[in-house]
């Protein structure tokens, strides 16, 4: 009975998410005659709170067949946490899909409702967050640890920590990391959308950004980090990288350094600046969900705990944080909980608020600022392998010095762009937003 629950609410809940998302396209489509401003019926706006609230429902639906069929005995705050938590995750996950839609693709609707859609779907995001903390809660205490990193196909066995397939596999980590990048893709999309009204205009700059960030985390990994393995033969630099070893700083450096060159070569209609700034703060948010591949690693985690001082991690988090007999410090969760707010900092604070004090590649200079201080004050906290590979001490110690530099690389880089910006004003070639002014 509980397997048949499961799929069956499965399938509804499937079917339903899809009929939501072809009614949002409906209206999308609707236009009025002539220039008039798009208003949202009384009936729309009925039907849409009722559409996306009916997923949640064959959530809890699924819920109950879960519960039969694995024969849960949880608290009632348990129940309450899976319940509640799953509801308010999947209802502010279609509704932040709805309004997210409405607010920027639906270039004739009224501007009054509009504005309330951008506050929804903004509103949406913290929402989310907590539902899946209040949602894992319930059931992280009945699931087995350490949780699966990925799968090898080639034999169907289960991947632990760091344990690489003998064949063909999949990786977690290699999951999150593609789909931090998709991310940024689509965000940095959005806003040069904004800005020029047409899509796909950086396709070709996230592709060869990508490629430049993921050689280069692999060959900081290998040249910086562990040269004494590798520079003796470089060629298993890229003949062992499915064994893992890839450095963040490395594909951050890399990556940006390709993708400014790509621009000024080849797109030079768009002021680079502009660019960097709605691009690179993007990779904040990459570097959050990639921290999660480091979560199913069981990677990135400092000293020994006791776990009543973990109290503020999700439970989850905290369980697979069992390692080698003892609670240690999740400095993943830290740092990516640090960088998320970071992004908000950023591109919100930054990029909106104090909008009218800031020029064009401030943004971009920040994020160098930011991730260096990140990675300043973590790095030393972090415990594992030394450069040589034997255990004990304070490692990544090259890591560590990358951090400063990149904090003072952004410094260097703020007052560059303040000068080039002072300078551009003063000509009259931009205005006080960096926007270029055309004369006659």
């Amino acid at each position: 009975m509980g397997k048949f629950l499961i799929y069956f609410s499965l399938v509804l809940f499937a079917a339903s998410f899809g009929y939501l998302m072809n009614f949002l396209r409906t209206i999308q489509k609707d236009h009025t005659v002539g220039n008039a401003k798009y208003n949202l019926s009384k009936q729309q706006i009925i039907k849409s709170v009722i559409l996306t609230a009916i997923p949640s429902v064959f959530y809890v639906l699924m819920f109950v067949g879960v519960s039969l069929d694995k024969h849960w005995h949880a608290s009632v705050f348990e129940y309450f946490c899976l319940i509640f938590g799953g509801i308010i995750t999947i209802y502010s996950l279609c509704a932040g899909i709805f309004s997210f839609v409405l607010h920027y693709y639906k270039t004739d609707l009224d501007e009054k409702e509009s504005d309330i859609l951008a506050v929804l779907w903004r509103v949406c995001i913290p929402v989310l967050l907590l539902g899946l903390a209040c949602l894992t809660t319930g059931f992280a205490d009945y699931i087995k640890y350490p949780l699966p990193s990925g799968f090898d196909f080639s034999n169907g066995s289960v991947l632990y920590g760091n344990e690489m397939a003998n064949g063909i596999g999949i990786k977690f980590y290699g999951i999150l990391i593609v789909s931090g990048a998709l991310l940024c893709l689509g965000l940095t999309d959005h806003e040069t959308y904004k800005k020029f009204k047409k899509h796909g205009l950086i396709d070709s700059l996230f592709l060869v950004a990508f490629i430049a960030g993921v050689l280069g985390a692999r060959l900081w990994y290998c040249i910086v980090l562990e040269p004494a393995d590798y520079l003796s033969d470089p060629i298993t630099i890229f003949t062992t990288i499915s064994d893992g070893g890839l450095a963040i700083q490395g594909g951050a450096i890399f990556g940006i350094g390709f993708g400014v060159a790509f621009m000024l070569l080849f797109r030079k209609y768009i002021d680079v600046r502009f660019m960097m700034d709605v691009a690179v703060p993007t990779i904040l948010l990459a570097q959050v969900i990639g921290r999660w591949g480091n979560f199913f690693n069981q990677e990135v985690y400092g000293a020994v705990v006791n776990e009543s001082a973990l109290w503020f991690v999700p439970r989850i988090v905290r369980n697979n944080m069992f390692i080698g007999g003892f609670y240690r410090v999740p400095l993943f969760f830290i740092e990516g909980t640090i960088n998320l707010i970071g992004y908000f900092f950023i591109r919100y604070f930054l990029g909106k608020v104090c909008k009218m004090h800031i020029g064009l590649g401030y943004q971009a200079s920040f994020y160098l600022i930011w991730y260096g201080m990140v990675r300043a004050c973590l790095e030393p906290l972090r415990e594992g392998f030394t450069l040589h590979g034997h255990e004990g001490g304070f490692g990544y110690l090259q890591s560590w010095f990358v951090a400063f530099g990149m904090m003072v690389g952004g410094a260097i880089l703020l007052l560059a762009f303040y000068f080039i910006h002072k300078t551009r004003q003063e000509k009259g070639l931009e205005n006080e937003f960096g926007d270029k002014i055309i004369n006659g």
